[in-house]
Order: structure tokens, then C-alpha cells, then sequence
């Protein structure tokens, strides 16, 4: 039996079984629910083949190539998908005085299309937590919380913006996907801060020692934090240490890695608050609480703003590339600076954010994977800052606005690299825009400041249901194909045209 079959049959009877809860679920019990229904084309300049990002061409459906660097900043997913969430929700108050119990299966359906259910169902967060309330119900957030994550703790993550966070699942960089990550979570809370420790586990297929024996072994993380927010002043810290594997390579075969870091964020808010990603939070589906996962903006006569400073350093046990048989510590940073402001319906937001590659690179881990960066290679890190304005008609309940931005991306320049099993011969520069994407510039040309300018309007139709229009224009030099002839001898250098015209109009409802 091939291992598509294998997958199928685990799959089906956890869809079975999925669906007989779901019979007895009534329809509150699924929350945040997104139905996009998107008519979009990614680059009217180019059509299908004739881009290293391929655009199929105007259409009813879109993907990652239809946003741009700047969008999405906290949150793992595009806007764009049609998903949403089965959460079983149970809260008691226990035998013993100021004690709570509560309990959620989460789970997260995403609706790929009308025959694949192999990718569909995901655990996203299901825990158990008992709440003992120092105050006896006379204080708010005065307690000590214990949550156990049973199958998944990627919620439980470290940093705080979402696309510069870390310690989630993907840690283990050999982590078998079907293999879970669970994880406890100790936490107290005051009014005025908060201090929590915590552990994650895995299991991680490994070589014993320098042998060719391999067993799955148990793989530990250890995450702590604090934080306090007082008079509109807030300042957290937290970190972790994790066990990540042995490497599988000759010369250092059998010998651990090791991955972890500090992060902080200082700010300071006024009439705002600093809130933190929906993708780092619990989902409770109480009937005594009116949780509503997409609040309408509010607006008020007076001004009001937050600003943040976030900044994590981490380290990786990688391969030295130059001395055979050892390992060496590879270090990874990146910041960040958000703000947003308030004046009557006046809205501006700014988002600006610095990563190295190797922190682009972290859960690959790095350029060639877990190997440090040779001394003759050039690494350059990732920046950008993007500038955003809306203003709100409310008798409309229309809000227009645009948002412009520059990237200067991650590069690695070398001489001769090889990208898969591609050699790139001479000064080599390499444009990397995540752990996947990578575009191999021609011998001794550098990357190219990416210029982003995107107009929207969002229509809010109802309280669940809104329309909003995007036009987006980047200028990006960046793009190269190689192509080469029938019999593979001469290769040719291909550009893509630097300009990128888009347009998404999407029709979603969210409840």
C-alpha cells in the first residue's frame, strides 16, 4: 500500500468521526468562519509561463501571489481562504472553592475544494484549563492558569507580532507532521502583568549516536515569559530552549541540536490597546461571553494611538561548513516597530520589520540546510516599512484607503552555488523571500529595492458580510528565469518585467 492510500484511510475515519460530532453540534458551536468568494488576477503584464511567479490569469479564486510583503502582518493566513472552526466547548466550576474547569476541541476545516479530504482537518489549539482565582470573583485576572495542549501547542508560541514569532510546531526541524507537538502551559495573571512557564515535546525520528540505528526519540522545549503593563506602559520578555534532533550527516552523526532565544517588546498605548495575534489565541466557545472573532472598528471624537518595539535573538547548533566534523552556533535577529493611530475617522497604521537571513532561514534550517554560512558567503538581511491610511464614512459604512510600502529582501552572495540540484556558476547573488522562494540573480547582480502600492475600499454590507476592493502596483527587478534550448546547451537569462499590476475583489463573509 503506497503512503497516498496510508494518509487517505487515517484520514477518512477522522473525518467520520468529525462529522458525527458535528451532527450534534448546533451551529454556534462553529466560530470563526471565513466563506471568500475572490475574483482576482495577480499581474495583468504577465500571463501564464511568463513570470517566475506564474499567474494563471484572471479568475474566481487567489493565493499568496495575490498579497503583497506588507499584508497579513499578524496572521498566518492571506484573507483569501474559506475555512472555519469546529470548537466543543465545556466550562464548569470544580468541587473545590475559586477553581474553574474548562475544555475545547478546536478544529479547523479548510475548504480546498469539492473531492480532496486529505487536507481539510487540522487540530488548532483543542486544551484543557483549570483556572484557580487568587481573588474569590471580587478581582478581573487575578489567577492561576494551568493549559494543556494535547495534541497541538503551535498557539503556544514565543515573540509577539505573528510573522516575527517563533517556537511554534516548526522548531523541530525534522518533526514528522503526523507525529504531534503537545505542550503545557503554567501561567499567572494580574491585573497589571503577567508570568508564565511552560514545555513542549515531539517526537523525532533520530540517528543513536555515530550508528546507523534510528529510533524515535522524545525532543523537549522549555518556554518562559513576564510581562507588565502599567499606566499605558507595557514591557514583556520571554525565551525558550529547545531540543531539536541529532544531525543524520557523516562526521557529526548522532549529535544533538540545540535551538532557542530571548525576545522582548516594549510599548507604550493610549485609548488602544496592544493587542496580540487571533492566531496565538484560544478559542471559547462560552455562551456567557460574546466573543465575536472580527469586531467592526470602532471609532471615537478623540485621538488615540499604540507603539511597539519588538526584538528576539536566537541561536541554532548547525554543520560547520569548513571543519569537518564539528558544529557551530549560528545567531538570528530581528525587529520590529508597529504603530497605529486614531483621530475621529481617521485611521493611519505603520508597519516596519528587520530580519537576517538566518532568521528568514530558522526553521530550514539556514541557506543549505543545517549547515552554517560558509566564510566566502555574503548575507544580507530583510527590511521593509510600509505606511498605511483609511478614512471611515459611517453612514456609508465604506472605508477607503491605500498603503505603500519598500522591501529591501534577504539575499546570499557567493561564488558558484547550487540551488536543488542546479549549479549557478560565478558571483552569485540569491534573492530568499521565505524558507521555499528563491530567485537566483545573473553572475554580479545585486538585489533591487521593491517598491509596493496597494488602494482599497471595503464596503461593510452587515455585521458578518463585507466587499472590499484591492488594486495593487509593486515594482519589483528581482525576478529572473533561465531557460534553455532542446538539447539543454545554451541557457538563456530571462527577466521579468519589473512592473506588477494586480486586483483582487473579494466578497467574505466572517461569523
Amino acid at each position: 500500500m503506497n503512503r497516498t492510500l496510508r494518509t487517505q484511510n487515517l484520514y477518512h475515519p477522522a473525518l467520520l468521526i468529525t462529522l458525527l460530532w458535528a451532527t450534534s453540534a448546533v451551529a454556534g458551536d462553529f466560530m470563526d468562519t471565513r466563506i471568500s468568494f475572490v475574483i482576482s488576477d495577480a499581474n495583468f503584464f504577465a500571463g501564464p509561463g511568463e513570470s517566475q511567479v506564474n499567474n494563471p490569469g484572471i479568475g474566481i479564486g487567489a493565493g499568496k501571489q495575490n498579497t503583497l510583503f506588507f499584508d497579513n502582518y499578524d496572521t498566518r493566513f492571506t484573507g483569501f481562504e474559506s475555512l472555519s472552526h469546529l470548537v466543543l466547548y465545556k466550562k464548569l466550576p470544580s468541587f473545590f472553592d475559586n477553581l474553574t474547569t474548562e475544555a475545547a476541541l478546536a478544529i479547523r476545516f479548510y475548504i480546498f475544494g469539492d473531492t480532496d479530504v486529505n487536507k481539510m482537518i487540522y487540530d488548532t489549539g483543542s486544551y484543557i484549563r483549570l483556572t484557580y482565582d487568587f481573588s474569590g470573583g471580587a478581582a478581573e485576572n487575578d489567577n492561576l492558569q494551568v493549559t494543556l495542549f494535547p495534541v497541538s501547542g503551535d498557539r503556544f508560541r514565543l515573540g509577539y507580532s505573528y510573522r516575527i514569532s517563533w517556537g511554534g510546531s516548526g522548531i523541530f526541524p525534522n518533526y514528522d507532521p503526523r507525529v504531534n507537538v503537545p505542550a503545557v502551559k503554567f501561567q499567572i495573571n494580574k491585573p497589571w502583568g503577567y508570568a508564565f512557564l511552560g514545555a513542549k515535546t515531539t517526537q523525532i525520528n533520530e540517528y543513536l549516536k555515530d550508528t546507523n540505528q534510528t529510533e524515535m526519540v522524545t525532543n523537549y522545549g522549555l518556554l518562559a515569559g513576564l510581562g507588565v503593563d502599567i499606566a499605558g506602559f507595557r514591557a514583556e520578555v520571554n525565551g525558550g530552549f529547545f531540543t531539536r534532533g541529532t544531525f543524520a550527516h557523516q562526521g557529526v552523526r548522532g549529535e544533538n541540536m540545540y535551538g532557542g532565544g530571548v525576545s522582548y517588546q516594549l510599548g507604550y498605548h493610549q485609548g488602544m490597546s496592544i493587542g496580540t495575534s487571533i492566531d496565538f489565541a484560544l478559542y471559547r466557545n462560552d455562551p456567557d461571553i460574546d466573543v465575536k472573532f472580527f469586531k467592526p472598528e470602532t471609532y471615537g471624537e478623540g485621538l488615540s494611538f499604540m507603539v511597539k518595539h519588538e526584538g528576539t535573538f536566537l541561536f541554532q547548533t548547525l554543520i560547520h561548513p569548513e571543519k569537518y566534523g564539528t558544529t557551530v552556533n549560528q545567531l538570528a535577529y530581528a525587529f520590529d516597530v508597529n504603530a497605529a493611530m486614531k483621530l475621529g475617522y481617521l485611521r493611519l497604521h505603520l508597519d516596519a520589520m528587520f530580519r537576517s537571513l538566518s532568521y528568514v532561514l530558522y526553521e530550514t534550517p539556514s541557506f543549505t540546510p543545517f549547515y552554517d554560512f560558509p566564510a566566502g558567503a555574503k548575507t544580507k538581511p530583510e527590511f521593509f516599512a510600509a505606511l498605511g491610511v483609511d478614512y471611515h464614512f459611517p453612514s456609508l459604512h465604506l472605508t477607503p484607503g491605500f498603503t505603500f510600502g519598500a522591501q529591501n529582501p534577504a539575499t546570499y552572495t557567493i561564488d558558484n552555488v547550487v540551488i536543488g540540484q542546479a549549479p549557478y556558476l560565478g558571483k552569485r547573488t540569491v534573492v530568499v523571500w521565505d524558507v521555499a522562494t528563491r530567485s537566483v540573480l545573473p553572475v554580479n547582480e545585486g538585489a533591487a529595492l521593491i517598491w509596493s502600492f496597494k488602494l482599497n475600499a471595503r464596503w461593510d454590507i452587515s455585521e458578518m458580510l463585507a466587499v472590499v476592493a484591492e488594486v495593487f502596483y509593486t515594482f519589483d527587478n528581482n525576478r529572473v528565469r533561465y531557460r534553455s534550448d532542446f538539447d539543454g546547451m545554451n541557457i538563456t537569462t530571462n527577466w521579468d518585467d519589473p512592473n506588477i499590476l494586480g486586483m483582487n475583489l473579494v466578497a467574505q463573509a466572517r461569523f
